[in-house]
């Protein structure tokens, strides 16, 4: 599978490590490998933010992915895949993926949707935002933008996440249409602050 440039997820990343503070771990560019990620001390973490490409597997969603980089050193192939994701231990508040289709999966009756917001849920993240399709790079960095400076200025991350769709359809109106924002939704605990103080 071809995979495009994503161009805004560089300054999306940085803006939201400045409104996270001092204390934020920022892996880009070449530095964004799956084996640099699996070696953060992820279980200390209250807030994980991946921007990246994602794509779902519906007939084997166990295949799920987020694309990562690769390290020659490592035998990991850069895709973080839902069997992988399962066996992380976190601890964090929010895990947001800022990619495309990481809420899509295939139903599994009873149990749900299993994807890749299940796997992060099942890894011990309390609430994950995810997208139902495709996300436009530009439009899904403003919109984590204004999130992030909601959830800095003390909202829960359900009322982050509308206010920030709601700042953007201000913003833009009838000159762009929503579906280039309106793709993410919050599950999980997403009623409670989760204390981001805005630097």
């Amino acid at each position: 599978m071809r995979l495009q440039d994503l161009p805004e997820t560089r300054e999306e990343v940085e803006r939201i490590g400045k409104i996270v503070g001092r204390d934020a771990v920022i892996l880009l560019g070449k530095d964004a490998t799956e084996t640099a990620f699996k070696k953060e001390p992820l279980d200390q973490f209250r807030v994980l933010h991946l921007a990246v490409h994602g794509f779902a597997d519906t007939q084997y969603p166990e295949r799920s992915a987020l694309v990562l980089g690769t390290d020659s050193k490592s035998a990991d192939d850069g895709l973080l895949q839902v069997r992988e994701i399962i066996r992380l231990r976190l601890n964090a508040e929010l895990t947001t993926l800022s990619a495309c289709d990481t809420g899509v999966g295939k139903l599994q009756g009873q149990e749900g949707v299993s994807n890749l917001v299940e796997a992060f849920l099942v890894a011990g993240s309390k609430s994950v935002v995810a997208s139902l399709w495709s996300a436009d790079d530009t439009f899904a960095s403003a919109l984590m933008d204004r999130f992030y400076q909601r959830l800095g200025q003390g909202e829960d991350t359900s009322s982050a996440l509308r206010g920030a769709k709601l700042d953007l359809l201000a913003k833009y109106g009838d000159q762009v249409s929503p579906f280039y924002w309106a793709a993410f939704i919050a599950v999980g605990e997403a009623s409670t602050p989760i204390g981001i103080k805005q630097q």
